[in-house]
């Protein structure tokens, strides 16, 4: 603070202390000028004694024009006037005093006729007709566009501008307060582009980038009575709705929606064709809260993905019911393995031409403490979303390896007899997969030649290039390849040929057509001459009947598996059927 009386400048430091710093004026001035805020001071009429460069720019008013002039004249809001001259003359009337007063927010006027949002800090001097007040004031607008710019960031999605999680949490949460929950009172709408992934990997983030903005855009229009429209994060977005008719405006949302995906999207040189997996869930009289509601409508949104994607699910009490399965074998799985409640079986695979078993397929069961033996298809779905099928294959592949060695050693058949087991998408896509092999093979010193990896259709076509530098890797280890479940998938000719494959197995569903109808055993016939071609051997699952089995053996099919053998039994219950042929 300053106090121009001839040359003297009493500052803060002076002020505390009760002295003053004699200064010439020309270098008051000069120092008030190297402020970065505005300073001005006025006597006891409230007439400007003092404004510095600052003020100059943040006013308009040079100081040549405004010394002499009151301040009520130009720079304080008219609204201001009687508030100001009130605390004015309470100032003029107390004893003299030497203060320093706190920061205040203040709007002032700008010389062309804008309010200037500042914060002052007021310093007051003597009393009466020595009565000096003068202000440092701070431009607040940078600041609270650096506040508004923060808040936006914190509340809004960056690339797309939509509402983020945040501020969608925010909005549900109000919704929920508001109707306070009642059924049906408050929807919850997520939508999930399909395949978005293999847009990034072949056209680049970019182009990525572009389609999410795009389908931004897309979203919006199609809003209609939304509350809010946000993006989650990724690819994913969240639609809220709320009224008497919420579920039936997300419904309704939802349709639009997928028909204005259904055109395609231009994005960098190229077009792009999108579609979306959505799941929709509202309030009931046992969901009224935000995480409940949330996880509902993400249960839906999986259940349309599981059909395919292109589609809407809504949640409802069969669902709810299934989801509530899941989570409780998914809490089980986490214990199954640390409880030893795993189990291999173990289904010979025979040569048709002489009966004999070449190798057995290991295939698993879980044990469970309070419904026995489970199949696989009860709880494998469950340990793919829950990432549990990394560690639970590799117990399968470790104990698979295992158990045949120890055939080996105690001298069941030769050396030449392989175990199939396996491999989840999951497990293919795992980084680690080529080593968790490798190290497999040398803990329980089983051959790599006797490990053969069956691998479906779907995961080598999840993310084709990845899988086949995997299985490559995996060949280069000496393990036998396998493409499992063969015609259910996208039985796609072009990968036969790309992927370093040994093994074709037939799937169950066209083996049971054998005999039944001509047009049955003409395509048995075409995928045995198709893989025999492309120097692949052929397995066919689910042999059931004496009739199948003569059958294959006509169409000059290698081998098969299956009931008419065997069903898929422990270990040591399948020495006791084939003492002489295990891992001959």
């Amino acid at each position: 603070m300053t106090e121009r009386r001839g040359d003297t400048l009493d500052g803060p430091d002076a002020l505390s202390h009760g002295t003053a710093v004699e200064l010439p004026g020309t270098r008051i001035q000069h120092l008030l000028d190297l402020s970065r805020d505005a300073f001005v001071e006025t006597d006891s009429r409230s007439v400007l004694t003092e404004w510095n460069r600052q003020a100059e720019l943040l006013f308009g008013w040079s100081r040549d024009e405004v010394l002499g002039r009151a301040v009520t004249e130009f720079l304080v809001p008219e609204r201001f006037l009687t508030r100001l001259g009130r605390e004015l003359e309470s100032v003029r009337m107390a004893p003299a005093a030497t203060e320093r007063t706190r920061p205040r927010e203040m709007k002032l006027l700008h010389r062309e006729g804008h309010e200037v949002h500042v914060s002052v800090t007021a310093y007051i001097m003597g009393s009466g007709s020595e009565l000096r007040i003068g202000g440092f004031l701070h431009d607040r607008h940078e600041e609270k566009a650096a506040e508004e710019a923060l808040a936006h960031a914190y509340l809004y999605d960056s690339l797309t501008g939509m509402p983020n999680r945040t501020l969608f949490t925010y909005r549900l949460s109000y919704a929920l307060a508001k109707g306070k929950a009642s059924p049906g009172s408050v929807a919850l709408l997520v939508l999930d582009l399909d395949r978005f992934k293999a847009i990034n990997d072949a056209l680049g983030h970019e182009v990525g980038d572009e389609v999410l903005v795009a389908v931004s855009a897309r979203l919006l229009a199609a809003s209609g009575g939304a509350q809010v429209v946000a993006r989650l994060g990724g690819d994913e977005f969240l639609v809220l709705f709320d009224g008497d008719r919420a579920e039936a405006e997300a419904e309704a949302f939802s349709e639009r929606v997928l028909a204005a995906l259904s055109k395609p999207i231009a994005a960098g040189s190229s077009e792009v064709f999108i579609t979306a997996s959505i799941g929709i869930a509202s309030t009931s009289a046992l969901v009224t809260e935000a995480t409940p509601l949330l996880s509902n409508a993400d249960a839906a949104m999986y259940q349309a993905k599981r059909r395919g994607g292109g589609t809407v699910e809504v949640f409802g009490e069969a669902m709810r019911v299934r989801v509530l399965e899941r989570m409780n074998t998914e809490h089980s799985l986490h214990r199954a393995l640390e409880r030893s409640e795993l189990r291999l079986f173990y289904q010979p695979v025979v040569e048709i031409k002489n009966s004999r078993a070449i190798g057995v397929e290991a295939l698993l069961r879980w044990d469970h403490p309070d419904h026995g033996l489970v199949t696989p298809n009860k709880f494998i779905p469950v340990a793919e979303e829950s990432g549990l099928i990394i560690p639970i294959g590799a117990w399968v592949m470790h104990e698979a390896c295992r158990q045949l060695r120890r055939w080996q050693t105690k001298r069941y058949g030769g050396l030449e007899g392989a175990v199939e087991v396996n491999l989840s998408a999951r497990q293919v896509d795992h980084p680690a997969i080529v080593a968790t092999v490798e190290d497999i093979l040398n803990d329980t010193g089983l051959s790599p030649s006797n490990l053969t990896l069956e691998i479906t259709e779907s995961a080598l076509m999840n993310d084709a290039a990845s899988a086949l530098e995997v299985l490559h890797a995996l060949k280069d280890l000496g393990v036998t390849l396998a493409i499992d479940d063969f015609g259910t998938g996208y039985s796609s000719l072009s990968y036969l040929q790309r992927f370093p494959l040994d093994i074709l197995k037939i799937d169950k569903t066209f083996v049971d057509e054998l005999g039944m109808a001509p047009e049955g055993s003409e395509i048995v016939a075409a995928v045995i001459n198709l893989a025999h071609a492309l120097g692949l051997q052929v397995i066919a699952e689910g042999v059931e009947t004496e009739r199948q089995l003569e059958e294959l053996q006509r169409l000059d099919c290698d081998f098969a598996q299956g009931y008419l053998f065997s069903r898929p039994v422990p270990a040591h219950e399948l020495i006791t059927a084939f003492p002489e042929t295990i891992g001959a």
